[in-house]
């Protein structure tokens, strides 16, 4: 235990530091869609291996910093969604969450209203971003999203 204390200070003097998350990487990927976010400086963006997977097969949702900026984009957080299905689509929508503010999610969505709906009435998952910078799922019932074609 001794040994562990005379080593600390040593380690600090040194710089040693540990070790940093290794960046997500998802490279060879399509973008689908992206978008940037006002309120974190961030951006929301949707990956698939195809573009054709985009709206029919595995996608990555990723909340990123940096994105236009001189630095680069950085993928903070993803979370992987399977969209294969009758009519399933995942897109960014505006919502207005349970607290009243109006914000950018990602919402998986059975996409089966008329054109001329302005809300989206059959939300099956809806993706967040939490204060701390990671995607977090809720309850789709607490949302009320328009449609990104809403008087188009």
């Amino acid at each position: 235990m001794k040994t562990l204390f005379l080593l600390l200070p040593v380690a600090l003097l040194t710089g040693y530091s540990p070790r940093k998350p290794a960046p997500i990487e998802l490279k060879g990927y399509f973008t689908c869609q992206a978008s940037l976010v006002k309120e974190t400086g961030g951006a929301l963006a949707c990956y698939a291996a195809t573009q054709h997977d985009c709206q029919r097969g595995n996608v990555v949702l990723a909340y990123e910093q940096g994105r236009g900026t001189a630095a680069g984009r950085r993928i903070v957080d993803t979370v992987q969604v399977q969209t294969k299905g009758a009519n399933r689509w995942v897109s960014i929508v505006d919502c207005t969450g349970a607290d009243g503010k109006r914000r950018q999610y990602f919402a998986l969505f059975k996409n089966t209203d008329s054109a001329n709906a302005q809300y989206l009435h059959h939300l099956l998952r809806v993706w967040g971003v939490s204060a701390q910078g990671k995607l977090v799922e809720m309850p789709a019932k607490t949302v009320k999203c328009l449609r990104d074609d809403y008087g188009a």
